[in-house]
């Protein structure tokens, strides 16, 4: 199932290759925003440093050293604007993944950026409602799973045996790793569902999606990993490719393949986003709507009609009913072709109750 959720997302992500250029401009956008501020930031307070031209080749701490003591403020700054394009991102997540969550489940022939927007602006508020939820989850289940390792680290801290402390302390982090990502599994999976069926109760969705999770953990993990080795393999070929490129090479030519590396990503996200999506149909599929019952009939006939009559002719349950208008109407002379026919009545024999068969017929 996961190898089969995995050629899912990719082949969604490969006919849906506008929306992952799409997520790279909202990226790239965020970035732009946060990061070229904090580089003329950076180089107006750099350029006066004696030995600035070092950071061209890798982190200097001196450099830092010296940049701190010049500008005290300057570090805190960048922190509080990383943190801000931190919440910014966020933020943009949650407004992006419904949009894409949009694209891929409406089948409507509009526009990308109309279906986009739609279902970007839409699901915004319940996309937040259900990521606080996810954060809540994701401490207690981290904290939940990574007490006793530890605890354990404290004990070994007084042993003798130092690599004790050390692998109790790693046990401790991946399992907190381990609460996050099942948390945002959830999290993905209360999304498509609040999408799918346009529903406005977060909360038993995120339930929902806990629950599938915690039921099928291989499938959702094992979906998520291979994405993940594809993700490093994309980033392993990224790194090869900058550490050939000559110290002389440009700017542009630099950013090009970083961004080349994000758009990969991108790519790679709404891979993921149609493999879950191929797991919440195969475990948390549609509920079925409850049919609608068919209307019961008066026992009352309706106002203006006679009463219903016994069988005609031999009939077991037929039953007739003439309006009284137009029993009024038939008892006239009707004039057909002669000038002085006699007059047809329809109907007057018929509105009072025949005892036989016979009797019931029209004379």
């Amino acid at each position: 199932m996961v190898l089969r959720a995995t050629r899912h997302g990719l082949a969604i992500a490969l006919r849906h290759k506008r929306l992952a250029v799409l997520l790279w401009l909202c990226g790239l956008a965020i970035a732009a925003a946060a990061g070229v501020p904090a580089w003329l930031a950076l180089a107006a307070a750099i350029g006066p440093l004696p030995h600035a031209d070092v950071l061209a080749d890798g982190l200097s701490l001196g450099v830092l050293a010296d940049l701190v003591e010049m500008r005290p403020g300057l570090i805190q700054g960048l922190l509080l604007a990383a943190l801000g394009a931190l919440g910014l991102g966020v933020l943009a997540g949650a407004f992006a993944t419904g949009g894409v969550l949009e694209v891929l489940s409406s089948g409507d022939e509009r526009p990308l950026a109309h279906r986009f927007g739609r279902g970007a602006f839409r699901f915004f508020g319940r996309f937040l409602r259900a990521g606080v939820l996810a954060v809540v989850f994701a401490v207690l289940l981290g904290g939940l799973l990574a007490a006793p390792f530890a605890a354990l680290s404290r004990r070994a801290a007084e042993a003798a045996w130092e690599p004790a402390r050390f692998a109790n302390a790693g046990a401790g982090a991946a399992l907190a790793f381990l609460g996050v990502l099942v948390a945002l599994l959830a999290l993905d999976a209360t999304r498509m569902q609040v999408v799918r069926d346009d529903a406005r109760r977060v909360v038993p969705a995120f339930a929902r999606g806990v629950r599938a999770v915690l039921r099928h953990p291989l499938q959702w993990l094992g979906t998520w990993a291979v994405n993940a080795l594809l993700v490093g393999a994309a980033l392993a070929v990224y790194v090869g490719l900058r550490e050939r490129l000559p110290a002389a090479a440009p700017l542009a030519l630099v950013v090009a393949l970083q961004q080349a590396f994000v758009l990969t990503r991108c790519l790679f996200r709404t891979a993921l986003l149609g493999s879950e999506m191929a797991l919440v149909e195969r475990h948390l599929p549609r509920a079925a709507r409850a049919p609608v019952p068919a209307p019961v009939p008066s026992a009352q006939p309706p106002a203006g009609f006679a009463e219903p009559v016994g069988p005609v002719d031999g009939a077991e349950s037929a039953a007739v009913t003439v309006p009284a208008a137009v029993a009024a109407a038939v008892a006239e002379p009707v004039a057909v072709g002669v000038a002085m026919a006699e007059p047809v009545a329809v109907g007057v024999a018929m509105a009072e109750p025949a005892s036989g068969p016979d009797e019931n017929r029209p004379r």
